[in-house]
């Protein structure tokens, strides 16, 4: 795993690093330098045409805009034209003091910035106005330079964000009035999340993570409060956490049950029984109405049905969750009288992981239902943003804007993980926070969150930690929905072609 760190953890690892451990600070900023530098060598060296290039960084006074200056001495070391603009006459601090006084003494050029400046006459712009610790509006002259950073972009200047773009929040990826556009951004030691959330993505570009010479994460996850508990997944979790043993059968990978579709929806039944076999589970059985037997048997002819009709036999339903390990309900179940009484049936189980979607989600919002789970039945939620609204009574805009405190608190309040879908879908049991890196746009269509839930409900049944399964199953649907974006594209997908790829993503 990845980890990832708001502005608040990023600060302490930097204090660790300097006071506790004894790196000096200068050094954290010569070796976050070297990052950015060499990222820009490599990035003018791919790129460079017939004519000389010139390069602008552009500084504030913090410590940003030092890592800038820095950044400016070792380009001009490496024989690149570049120049210095500072956007005041501010002391600052000590290090930006101290970088200022070293490129004065070596003669690069370094002016201060005035509004007659055009820097549409640089191919490349490096960004160091502000760094993470920004915590006001950007108005007034810097606003000003921020709009003419971007307006180069329009003569084709590539521009080059340092730690974060100026302007974003670096716990959020709010934008604080305006914000630098950048092509790149070179972040140190660990992403950001203002660079993992939306709009903050976008204003970010590509993202290289430099090393930046802070102390090992062994030493940070033991000694700086927080460190750790935010992180992402990489293919390497899915060979860590998926193991399959040649001495085994169907029953060695667990039995899930499915309860999804209803009389008038059959397809996310289909979909999400599908998707749990896709995940690996030795068994899947399907409880739906009984109209969606025959689709079922014609798509996904290895899944065991069980069907009711429109008087519900409560013991056969009961048999359906002694035998599973793990339970998925919700999927097209709708939210007429049979949907509510298997929905508070379910949530009587205390003994088995549950993965509550969709239509599930909204009985419990609509009775009111203060369901809480336990660490013998985990209970995982995978709302999407409208769902969500409706569990907790917030708007829509609310919850876009602190995705995270939002699902935090709700997982805490109500001791389940919660799968909060969005852009950047956030897995969370309250006291950890997985954010996800992979899908694409192409994965807003119609029963994508069916497969979601049955690839969860397949990998929890395996044997998977609760909380590790719901990540990695956000990790390989993300995975298998930027498989499927490169054969179908993404305005063509469908969910199915989600769950066809899933192959794909576990091959790759």
């Amino acid at each position: 795993m990845e980890y990832l760190v708001d502005s608040h953890i990023m600060k302490s690892v930097d204090n660790y690093s300097i006071h506790e451990a004894g790196i000096p600070s200068v050094v954290l900023m010569e070796r976050a330098a070297l990052g950015a530098s060499a990222f820009l060598s490599n990035l003018i060296a791919d790129n460079k045409g017939v004519k000389p290039v010139k390069v602008v960084c552009i500084c504030g006074s913090g410590n940003n805009g030092a890592d800038g200056i820095a950044t400016a001495r070792q380009l001009n070391e490496a024989g690149i034209n570049v120049n210095v603009v500072l956007s005041g006459k501010s002391d600052g601090t000590n290090e930006y003091a101290l970088q200022k006084s070293i490129i004065n003494k070596l003669g690069i050029k370094c002016e201060e910035y005035d509004d007659r400046m055009d820097f549409s006459e640089y191919d490349y712009i490096v960004d160091a106005l502000f760094g993470i610790g920004l915590s006001r509006m950007v108005e007034g002259k810097h606003a000003q330079i921020i709009s003419k950073i971007n307006e180069s972009r329009k003569s084709g200047t590539t521009i080059v964000s340092i730690d974060i773009p100026s302007g974003i929040c670096a716990d959020n990826g709010h934008v604080s009035g305006c914000a630098v556009m950048a092509d790149y951004t070179v972040t140190f030691g660990y992403n950001k999340l203002g660079i993992m959330f939306y709009p903050g993505a976008t204003y970010s570009g590509s993202v290289k993570v430099a090393n930046a010479g802070f102390v090992p994460a062994d030493l940070l996850r033991n000694n700086v409060k927080g460190f750790g508990n935010i992180y992402t997944f990489t293919d390497e979790d899915i060979r860590r956490l998926i193991n399959r043993k040649n001495d085994s059968n169907k029953g060695t990978y667990g039995k899930a049950l499915v309860i999804a579709g209803s009389e008038t929806i059959g397809g996310a039944a289909v979909l999400s029984a599908g998707a749990a076999y896709r995940s690996g589970a030795g068994l899947v059985k399907l409880y739906t109405h009984e109209n969606n037997r025959i689709p079922v048997m014609c798509s996904v002819p290895e899944c065991l049905i069980t069907t009711y009709s429109d008087i519900l036999d409560i013991g056969i339903l009961e048999n359906a969750m002694q035998w599973a390990g793990c339970i998925a309900a919700g999927p097209g179940l709708s939210m007429n009288r049979n949907a509510r009484a298997i929905t508070r049936k379910v949530l009587e189980i205390t003994d088995k992981v549950r993965v509550l979607d969709a239509d599930a989600l909204n009985i419990i919002a609509d009775e009111n239902i203060d369901f809480h789970g336990k660490e013998s039945g985990t209970i995982i939620i995978t709302p999407h943003i409208m769902e969500m609204s409706r569990l907790t009574g917030m708007t829509v805009s609310q919850i876009k804007d602190n995705p995270v405190s939002c699902a935090m608190e709700y997982a805490g309040r109500h001791q389940c993980i919660c799968v909060l879908k969005d852009a950047k879908t956030i897995v969370t049991d309250g006291k950890e926070l997985y954010i996800n890196c992979t899908g694409n746009n192409g994965m807003s269509t119609g029963g994508s969150g069916d497969v979601l839930t049955g690839l969860i409900a397949g990998l929890a049944v395996q044997g998977i930690d609760a909380m590790q399964a719901a990540c990695l199953a956000v990790y390989i649907h993300g995975k298998a929905g930027d498989c499927a974006a490169k054969k179908k594209s993404c305005e063509a997908m469908i969910a199915s072609d989600i769950s066809d790829a899933v192959s794909d993503a576990l091959r790759r």
